[in-house]
Parts: structure tokens; sequence; C-alpha cells
């Protein structure tokens, strides 16, 4: 069994910055990760990508420590 801990999740290239350009564009004034909240406690009122894009910034980039 692989030890989880110590894996990365790398993102691509082409999609770095990607959910932060569309918190500016859409919910200008909110962080990327209470954007990525907001999402995530609504997923039907969203597209599915933007979904993807949220999770992912709530489970790599906004855990506190």
């Amino acid at each position: 069994m692989k030890d989880l801990e110590n894996e990365y999740i790398e993102m691509m290239e082409k999609n770095k910055g990607k959910f932060t350009a569309w918190v500016k564009k859409n919910m200008p004034g909110k962080s990327t990760c209470s954007a990525a909240s907001k999402v995530m406690k609504n997923t039907k009122k969203y597209k599915p990508a933007v979904v993807k894009m949220a999770n992912y910034a709530k489970n790599f980039g906004c855990k506190s420590k």
C-alpha cells in the first residue's frame, strides 16, 4: 500500500489560475477560498467545471495549517 500522505497531486499548467480568474469575474471582492466554500454549498447553481475547480481549491489550496 502506498503512503498517500506524501503524494502530491499536481495541477496541469494550463489549469493554473482558472478558478481564481473565475472568482474575480463572478464573485468580485471574495477570496478564492470563500468563493470555493460558497460554490461547494450550492453545487446545483454552478456548472460542473466550476464545481470541480472549487472542490480542488477547497481540498488543496484552502487547507488551514
